[in-house]
């Protein structure tokens, strides 16, 4: 199997995924993407005229997924599904397991849970208590993690209290939502 470490986000690792698809398969092709960035990137390429950006990885990628879409000679279908929901149906499952392979595979690169936990923070900024429910950590592991994090210095929020809860969500409790764009809808074309 060939496998090929991709750098940046999410989008990019899939658009260059995306770009591999079309380069090992000719023949008529479906992409399931839980990712409407990448599902919109890719539908609109055919026709796409691209400017120069500074971020070079990505103009890359997108040159030649512009290249592959438009000279292309097979149909190829694209569609995006909605990711970590409990929907029922084939494509759902599928996507299920494809977020678990990759979630083992990214926590298969980490050497530790401490590690996890601070990487974790790096991007997420939970506070103590949530990285203690997240990571299974001790008190005052959590508490140095944070203690440590020179962005967590700077977003500090005055303490509320002992058993004071804020309004709002709680840590870890990060709610996402896919938007899908279906302009036959009319006004209403921004789907949920």
């Amino acid at each position: 199997m060939d496998v090929e470490f991709v750098e940046g986000s999410p989008q990019i690792a899939e658009l260059a995924a995306v770009m591999r698809a079309f380069e090992w398969f000719l023949e008529p092709i479906s992409l399931v993407t839980d990712l409407a960035y990448v599902e919109g990137v890719v539908s609109r390429a055919e026709l796409a005229i691209l400017k120069d950006i500074d971020n070079k990885p990505l103009f890359w990628l997108l040159s030649k997924l512009i290249y592959l879409v438009s000279h292309r000679e097979q149909p190829f279908y694209e569609m995006h599904v909605r990711s970590h929901t409990d929907l029922p149906g084939e494509i759902a499952e599928e996507n299920r397991q494809v977020d678990s392979l990759t979630a083992r595979a990214e926590m298969a690169l980490l050497p530790d849970i401490f590690q996890q936990a601070k990487l974790s923070h790096q991007q997420y900024h939970q506070n103590v208590p949530g990285l203690i429910r997240q990571f299974q950590l001790t008190w005052s592991q959590a508490r140095t993690i944070v203690v440590t994090c020179p962005n967590s210095q700077l977003r500090a929020i005055p303490s509320l209290g002992l058993g004071v809860n804020p309004r709002g969500l709680g840590s870890c409790e990060v709610w996402q939502t896919d938007v899908t764009h279906v302009p036959s809808f009319g006004c209403l074309k921004f789907a949920c």
